[in-house]
């Protein structure tokens, strides 16, 4: 697999204003109901409360963290007091490493430019494993998340906040029949204009693009299954809002009145159908802990 396709591709995007538009999770209305779903706290708040009742931790690791963002306000807040973190983008590292010295946190992160699937962790070191958004781009997913579990310390915990859909979002018909009608009804200036059907790419297109992306994602809840003794699950929604964005006019989702009242009507519907069943959930919370000593005995 070309991982320098993938750095080179992540070099750029992490920094581009159309690409993080065009992501439905980071438009204002989806921030504000995941927000609520996590009982008015940021993510990173809501893993501090509701899982680490014992913070601070001694040392994380993270994986494919991009610029970090989470990771630095774990940090920050306290509740890990050491993190190494992996990325295979040298520029969004070099970002992370900027915010890491505007929090005051340089000294107790290590900023690691490797590929993954080529480390070889240290035994029982870690407390905490985080995967934002990255365990979906991860080819060798078993082998990574089995030499994960081994890097825990006994009681440590994965946290992964993941796209669990349909590898290289190869959507099944059910899931984009809605969609599909929903789309032609909408109003033309909340689509592209060279997209007079909703249009989604090609498993093909995507690995042009990233070699890595959705490699595995449909095998993640399975796979991590396998290895944690204990896994929770939290569904976070997005299933139709994602199928949605790929032809929707994102300037006009965020900077009009009408867009957000369409935007409002998307989510809503995409929490309709996903508790209902009509849809399957794309993306989730994933928190696998490891048996502690005492457990184990």
């Amino acid at each position: 697999m070309d991982i320098q396709k993938t750095a080179n591709h992540w070099d750029t995007q992490h920094f581009s204003t159309a690409f993080l538009r065009a992501e439905w999770s980071a438009h204002p209305l989806a921030q504000e109901r995941l927000h609520s779903m996590l009982g008015y706290l940021s993510r990173e708040e809501w893993f501090i409360k509701t899982r680490l009742p014992h913070a601070p931790v001694r040392r994380g690791l993270g994986i494919g963290v991009g610029t970090a963002a989470t990771e630095l306000q774990l940090l920050a807040s306290g509740a890990v007091e050491q993190f190494d973190v992996y990325d295979v983008s040298p520029v969004a590292l070099s970002a992370a490493r900027e915010e890491a010295q505007r929090l005051g946190v340089e000294e107790r992160v290590r900023f690691v430019c490797e590929d993954i699937n080529r480390v070889a962790l240290p035994h029982e070191t870690y407390d905490l494993v985080t995967f934002i958004a990255s365990l979906h781009h991860i080819e060798q997913l078993e082998q990574v998340l089995r030499s994960c579990y081994a890097a825990l310390a006994p009681g440590g915990m994965m946290w992964a906040a993941e796209y669990i859909g349909p590898d290289r979002f190869e959507y099944p018909d059910a899931d984009t029949a809605f969609a599909e009608r929903f789309y032609r009804i909408l109003d033309p200036g909340l689509k592209k204009a060279w997209e007079p059907e909703l249009h989604f790419p090609t498993p093909e297109e995507v690995i042009l693009v990233d070699p890595t992306e959705a490699v595995h994602s449909s095998e993640i809840i399975a796979m991590a299954r396998s290895i944690f003794p204990k896994l929770e699950i939290i569904p976070t929604y997005g299933t139709l809002a994602f199928i949605l964005s790929w032809s929707l006019n994102h300037d006009a989702l965020y900077e009009t009145e009408k867009g957000h009242d369409a935007f409002r009507v998307i989510l809503d519907l995409d929490t309709a159908m996903i508790d209902s069943g009509t849809l399957p959930h794309y993306f989730a919370y994933l928190v696998g802990t490891k048996p502690s000593m005492v457990t184990q005995r």
